[in-house]
């Protein structure tokens, strides 16, 4: 990535650092918690869908597959330190499930597929009661312990997920520079041009669906471990809607814009609860603005800024 490319994130982890000064709202800094993992899921996705092209709706099961299992593990005592590599052992053998036999196909047919893998892992959490708690979830779920040594309320809880996502995000950078990450964006552009030229695209593919899902599972841990409450809504079609709408409303393809969609669509709702029933329609009338206005998300307005701001 270049340094202007850079630039917005380095400026965004400065305001981010800043924010606990400004606030110390438990629910602010609890949101604002939420919504960096949002943007850990959203850069998963951005693997397969923004840079391989592949439509996937699966990755709030994933997610909700990382929660759970954290969740499960630990009130079974086994200790924090063991479920991050459970849970990528878990969502990484569902993927590789899910992805063996479908990822060849593509558009609409995988589309309909991890939107039926999704279902399904919805209505195995709901009802298979006796482990995942059913409708109700999972409440108590023990907190982030790593020799006796965890974060302690929500600032905390923000200063470490504020670090986790800054290792994701350069973590994908430093794929996106790779061969494999122009593998990947060669089969987007044009799938039998990238086999022509060599590159096993079914591969490639399924190494970008995996990858996305082990972002999605390890973003689940640190959910069930930082809220400590989990219920099968939170990771349903409805979330896995959403988490698609951030990454096109951000930027698809692009990793400043999977954190600005991310972080953006989960604090708007909020901000404009004022409105009553009218900020659904506020909300989606804005969604709709930024893909009519701006195809490339909002990071695409933020790289036009330095040029405009040229031109005047």
């Amino acid at each position: 990535m270049t340094v202007k490319h850079w630039f917005p994130l380095a400026l965004g982890a400065v305001v981010a650092l800043l924010i606990p000064a400004v606030t110390h709202d438990n629910y602010v800094i609890q949101l604002l918690n939420i919504a960096i993992l949002n943007a850990i899921v959203v850069l998963g996705l951005n693997f397969a869908t923004g840079w391989v092209g592949q439509i996937n709706f699966g990755q709030a099961a994933f997610y909700g597959l990382g929660a759970y299992t954290t969740g499960i593990a630990t009130k079974a005592g086994l200790p924090w330190i063991t479920t991050p590599f459970l849970s990528v052992v878990i969502v990484m053998g569902a993927s590789l499930v899910l992805g063996l036999p479908t990822l060849r196909l593509r558009t609409y047919y995988l589309a309909m597929t991890t939107i039926g893998f999704g279902e399904i892992v919805r209505l195995i959490i709901v009802h298979w009661e006796p482990v995942t708690g059913g409708t109700s979830g999972l409440r108590a779920i023990p907190g982030i312990n790593v020799f006796g040594i965890g974060p302690q309320g929500q600032i905390q809880h923000y200063y470490l997920l504020i670090v986790v996502l800054g290792l994701a995000a350069s973590i994908a950078a430093r794929i996106r520079q790779s061969s494999l990450g122009r593998a990947m964006i060669a089969t987007k552009d044009s799938e039998i041009a990238a086999e022509q030229s060599g590159v096993d695209t079914t591969r490639t593919k399924l190494i970008a669906f995996t990858i996305g899902a082990v972002y999605a599972g390890l973003a689940g841990c640190l959910y069930a471990s930082s809220i400590r409450f989990i219920s099968p809504d939170s990771f349903s079609g409805t979330q896995a809607i959403l988490l698609m709408t951030m990454l096109i409303v951000g930027g698809m393809g692009s990793i400043p814009g999977c954190i600005i969609g991310a972080v953006g669509l989960t604090i708007l709702p909020e901000a404009l609860r004022f409105l009553g029933q009218w900020y659904l329609v506020l909300y989606g009338l804005g969604v709709i603005a930024v893909i009519v206005l701006a195809p490339g998300g909002l990071a695409s307005l933020a790289s036009r800024l330095p040029r405009w701001a040229g031109a005047r």
